[in-house]
């Protein structure tokens, strides 16, 4: 009976010692654990942690807490969490924002540290233990950009405008870049021509209603969105070219006959006219009109538009000298364009039909000649008798003889 008693106290001796709180056995921390969802944020992400741990120690004369930490490179605190002094297992959640840590990103990204410290002190010995249970690295990087453009056109003709929309999202089109500056900058021959500041929307919108007038210049132009110092994104200039073109001229023919005999006036009339947003005449411009047969020059001249862009060019084909009674000529009549306008050449050619040319009249002309000479010689001899009877005195006309 006795020993059945003594086997019955010692099973007893061991329960009760499994039963004694750890922390009458002393100081312990163990079955640590920690985690984050991923190991790379960009810097404007939340960080989630989470954490558990058993801890164990005397609480009459010993004291003990966990904390979370989040240091940098140089191990400077940039945040931390409460001290956890609770006895036994535990297990914690954490968000960190990490835009609140106010990182410096050299060269678009830097590292940081997430460390569970655990702190110890025995007041009896005045013993002191402070050291990390579990460090977990962290890179932070800076977002890339992406752009898209809407409605862009990168073709213009002066003074047109274009509104079009430039989307900004980074990664994909699900994270929009939401309330950020931006600054626009356009060149034309390597000079800024125009800058300004654009303000995107909560969907990563601006809109821009470019003109040729005020914002672009003439021929290649290039259209800079930039991206600058941003604590959230890498620099970044997203550039596209627009070309503007010069306002082109349009010529209707309005009244020409191609084909027509000496005799006739060639007439030509030209209505000159741009559009500007609205169908507008060519006033009081300057054209030059060559006429030339084959490649040599017959005959030039310079007119101008009226008011109502119309324009007369008359031709007498009798001021020509040609060897052919059948004449091709050719009319270019060109107009050399403005600073905003562009040149424009028309080209036409007609026909002189039954052209009497030198050679057929040389014989007549000669005669005339001949004849004139004969007249001339004549009456200056009567006049030369005339005179000298008057020195002579006063004679009937009938006394006058005339001798060849």
């Amino acid at each position: 009976m006795k020993k059945k008693i003594s086997v019955v106290l010692f099973l007893f001796f061991l329960l009760g010692i499994s039963l004694i709180p750890k922390s009458v056995l002393g100081f312990s921390c163990n079955n640590t654990l920690l985690v984050t969802d991923k190991n790379t944020y960009n810097n404007n992400e939340n960080v989630y942690i989470n954490g558990s741990w058993e801890l164990y120690y005397n609480s009459g004369f010993e004291v003990s807490y966990v904390q979370i930490q989040v240091t940098n490179i140089f191990d400077k605190i940039l945040w931390n969490s409460s001290n956890y002094y609770v006895i036994g297992i535990s297990q914690k959640n954490w968000t960190i924002n990490i835009q609140f840590l106010n990182l410096t990103l050299t060269n678009y990204s830097c590292k940081i540290y997430l460390k569970m410290f655990n702190y110890y002190k025995n007041f009896n010995t005045n013993e002191v233990v402070a050291t990390y249970r579990e460090i977990i690295a962290i890179n932070i990087t800076k977002r890339e950009v992406d752009c898209e453009l809407t409605n862009f056109k990168s073709d213009l003709i002066y003074g047109e405008s274009n509104l079009f929309n430039a989307q900004f999202y980074s990664g994909n089109t699900s994270f929009y870049l939401e309330n950020e500056t931006l600054q626009c900058q356009i060149r034309n021959n390597d000079e800024v021509i125009y800058q300004t500041d654009f303000k995107t929307d909560k969907d990563g919108f601006l809109s821009f209603n470019i003109s040729t007038v005020k914002h672009l210049g003439l021929g290649r132009n290039t259209i800079s969105f930039i991206i600058k110092n941003n604590s959230h994104y890498w620099d970044t200039t997203f550039s596209y070219e627009v070309y503007v073109k010069k306002i082109p001229v349009y010529v209707e023919i309005i009244n020409f006959v191609n084909n027509t005999e000496e005799s006739s006036l060639i007439k030509i009339q030209l209505f000159y006219y741009y559009f500007n947003s609205s169908k507008k005449p060519l006033e009081n411009e300057n054209l030059k009109i060559t006429v030339y047969s084959s490649s040599t020059l017959e005959y030039e001249e310079t007119l101008k538009t009226n008011q109502t862009g119309f324009v007369t060019i008359n031709i007498l084909p009798s001021i020509f000298n040609f060897k052919e009674s059948d004449i091709v000529l050719y009319v270019d009549v060109v107009f050399n364009g403005t600073i905003y306008i562009e040149n424009r050449t028309i080209s036409l050619s007609f026909q002189i039909h039954n052209f009497q040319f030198l050679r057929n009249n040389s014989s007549f002309y000669f005669v005339n000649i001949c004849l004139l000479s004969i007249l001339t010689s004549l009456f200056t001899s009567i006049g030369l008798k005339v005179y000298k009877y008057k020195k002579a005195g006063f004679k009937l006309i009938r006394d006058i003889t005339f001798k060849f």
